[in-house]
């Protein structure tokens, strides 16, 4: 089993009550193939980089799972075929990396302030 770091991007003209449908919806894929949600995070709604599917603004969606390869093709499939995202990117990352992110995550908590910021200031 592998861990799998997926970011989708959703139409930002869907209501809260229809995101969180396709956020539970990607994630009972990955359950019902045997995989194990770590972290699905909403971002909110960011400018993109370029017009995607006509579309200036999307709504960005974080997944973190473990899961094998079944998993991610299925996911991706879902992806592809729900209108409502309009894009997606998936990797598999290593262990050390998710274990990183996750002492980063705990630092930031525990201080209130990003560990970027804070390291700034002591300089």
């Amino acid at each position: 089993m592998n861990y799998y770091e997926s970011i989708f991007i959703l139409n930002p003209e869907l209501s809260p009550e229809e995101t969180e449908k396709i956020k539970e919806t990607m994630s009972e894929v990955v359950r019902k193939q045997g995989g194990e949600i770590h972290i699905v995070d909403d971002w909110g709604v960011k400018k993109l980089a370029y017009d995607v599917k006509k579309h200036k603004k999307g709504r960005y969606v974080l997944m973190q799972f473990l899961g094998s390869g079944g998993v991610l093709h299925e996911l991706e499939r879902n992806y592809r075929v729900n209108d409502s995202v309009i894009k997606f990117m998936s990797l598999r990352i290593e262990k050390e990396a998710l274990q990183t992110a996750s002492l980063k995550q705990g630092e930031e908590s525990l201080s209130g302030t990003p560990p970027q910021q804070a390291e700034m200031r002591d300089s």
